[in-house]
């Protein structure tokens, strides 16, 4: 009888025993398909975070140019009412009136964010300060496009006084235009404008304002958008773990 109650607590334990390792297993194996999945995500973010980077930075050099172009341009209508005589050549003015309407669509939010917060698997990313940084680029990637659009909204109207002193080049060949000239400072596709009539258009100054009012709003929000994927960027590339461990 002895005998036969210590063979029940062997077992007994045995079985305790196995169950225990069986899920200690199992948590192990999850945990480690955790950790893989959080390193293809990292890796994921980093390509994306890699393409932000350099969206903004086009955009930052474009609208920056934008801005610049708008003000010499308010400046070449003061010196004009002022003197009788435009400060600069009519083909500075002619590339500057092209950048003042030139625009960059906002970089967008990241794909692989959008798919870890859409799937609920925020939770695989380890490092609290990563996933508050992701928050932050995010929230402010949605507020740069929004920008984006009341400010397209609030210029739209003024590029038609622009363009009805000035004509297309209708000679302009699309195989030798320079994608990288476009991307930072305008196509400049047009052949000429007629500054006496633009002197003398009474909401040209408006216009102009508008541009430049527009176009710096845009330079701020893209530093700030610049700013908040620099952040990203920066704990992408440390791969610090809460745990003090290596990435995975």
């Amino acid at each position: 009888r002895e005998q036969h109650w210590t063979a029940i607590a062997i077992d007994f334990v045995i079985v305790v025993a196995g169950v225990f390792v069986g899920i200690q297993v199992a948590n192990w194996n999850e945990a480690r398909r955790g950790r893989t999945l959080e390193a293809e995500y990292i890796a994921r973010l980093q390509r994306d975070y890699s393409a932000i980077d350099a969206r903004l930075a086009i955009n930052l050099t474009r609208w920056e140019y934008t801005s610049a172009a708008t003000i010499r341009l308010l400046n070449d209508l003061d010196a004009f009412r002022q003197r009788g005589k435009w400060p600069r050549a009519k083909a500075e003015m002619l590339g500057d009136l092209d950048a003042s309407m030139a625009s960059r669509i906002p970089a967008p939010r990241a794909a692989s964010y959008v798919e870890l917060l859409s799937a609920g698997r925020l939770g695989l990313l380890r490092d609290s300060r990563l996933r508050e940084a992701l928050a932050d680029y995010d929230t402010q990637a949605g507020f740069t496009m929004k920008a984006y659009d009341v400010l397209m909204q609030r210029i739209d109207p003024q590029r038609p006084i622009l363009v009805r002193h000035m004509q297309f080049d209708r000679g302009a060949d699309v195989a030798q235009i320079d994608p990288q000239k476009i991307l930072r400072h305008g196509g400049e596709q047009w052949a000429d404008v007629d500054l006496a009539q633009l002197a003398s258009d009474p909401d040209m100054e408006t216009a102009l304002n508008t541009f430049a009012s527009a176009s710096f709003g845009q330079v701020l929000n893209v530093r700030l958008q610049q700013e908040k994927a620099k952040a990203v960027f920066a704990l992408l590339g440390r791969g610090e773990r809460p745990d003090g461990g290596a990435p995975p």
